[in-house]
């Protein structure tokens, strides 16, 4: 069999999903893939799992890693091992559609890109409702290669998602591996939309992506102010390279942070508090913010909140807090009225 498409899925205390996610993976319509599963010294009974499938899939590498790496790196060490032409992953809490790898194979031959990334559900783990992504609908079926279009794309929300397929030969040329063990995802994809001119999104809804999950990086609450401001040092570096992308760099960055280094203030106040005033002092000391490419009214809004608490020092600590209390009081609010109909 000649390997095509390696699959690599990072494992780390996951025994209750697993299955699910190794099922689909197994059962996909096309063949000519290798499952590459890195067990990253699960405490559970992940590593059981694994080999139980393996003796029943013998396209399953098991990667049985002897400390705690960390999920990015231990998708790194998945890559090292791949010896198809090209990889995708899949989270182990995650699960794919039979037509999966078809797909992307397929799209990604046919254009001869570097990367593609297809569409795809949320699950709710809590609710156990499915609801459509927020994937940038204005850059399906396009070429991602002007630098126009990449600073438009950057500028947006909701593109740090690893659900794509990417030619290992192009990730190997251009160095590009994972440099943060929590919340990696956006670096990564950054870098390769940055060094490629072939990339682009695709309309098919292919993967099922968990939210809202005991004991995930994302559902973590301690998880991630220092590793958010690693990230922030890291894209900043990734834009400033490049000169084409250096007026940009205020824009993005902002609506970036107002996203998720904010929201970690919002869940981890306290946490926050000691490395707010460094943050501000690493990025924006004296810097003019300005924007770019924020054309709808929720990324002005957020960008410009932004811009203000870093310039007039509003209590962060502060507004967090009084967002908690509205958004705790819309809730109880929805609930009455729900009641009341």
């Amino acid at each position: 069999m000649t390997i095509k498409v390696s699959v690599i899925i990072p494992v780390y205390n996951v025994e209750q999903y697993l299955r699910q996610c190794l099922d689909s993976v197994c059962n996909q319509t096309f063949k000519d893939i290798e499952i590459i599963v890195v067990n990253d010294c699960s405490p559970d009974n992940s590593l059981q799992i694994i080999k139980e499938y393996q003796q029943k899939d013998d396209r399953i590498v098991l990667l049985d890693l002897k400390e705690n790496i960390g999920i990015g790196f231990a998708r790194n060490e998945g890559m090292k091992a791949a010896k198809g032409k090209y990889i995708t992953f899949v989270d182990s809490d995650d699960w794919i559609t039979k037509d999966y790898v078809e797909v992307l194979y397929n799209t990604i031959e046919k254009y001869q890109y570097d990367v593609i990334s297809p569409d795809f559900y949320v699950y709710d783990n809590i609710t156990q409702k499915i609801s459509k992504s927020k994937h940038p609908k204005d850059f399906y079926n396009i070429s991602i290669s002007t630098i126009d279009i990449k600073q438009k794309l950057l500028c947006k929300e909701h593109i740090h998602y690893v659900r794509k397929i990417y030619s290992l030969k192009f990730l190997k040329d251009n160095n590009i591996i994972f440099k943060l063990n929590k919340l990696e995802d956006t670096p990564f994809t950054w870098e390769c939309i940055l060094k490629t001119n072939k990339f682009m999104f695709i309309d098919n809804k292919i993967y099922y992506y968990r939210i809202n999950r005991k004991g995930s990086v994302l559902t973590d609450n301690n998880r991630g102010i220092v590793n958010d401001m690693n990230m922030c040092y890291l894209l900043k570096q990734m834009i400033c390279k490049n000169n084409d992308y250096k007026k940009y760099f205020d824009s993005v960055l902002n609506l970036f942070t107002m996203n998720r280094f904010i929201y970690s203030a919002w869940e981890n106040p306290n946490s926050f508090k000691k490395l707010y005033s460094e943050f501000k002092k690493q990025y924006f000391s004296g810097d003019k913010i300005e924007f770019y490419h924020l054309n709808t009214f929720t990324s002005v809004f957020k960008a410009k909140l932004f811009s203000c608490i870093l310039k007039f020092n509003v209590n962060i600590i502060l507004l967090s807090q009084c967002y908690t209390f509205f958004r705790k009081a819309r809730n109880i609010l929805k609930k009455i009225i729900s009641i009341k109909k």
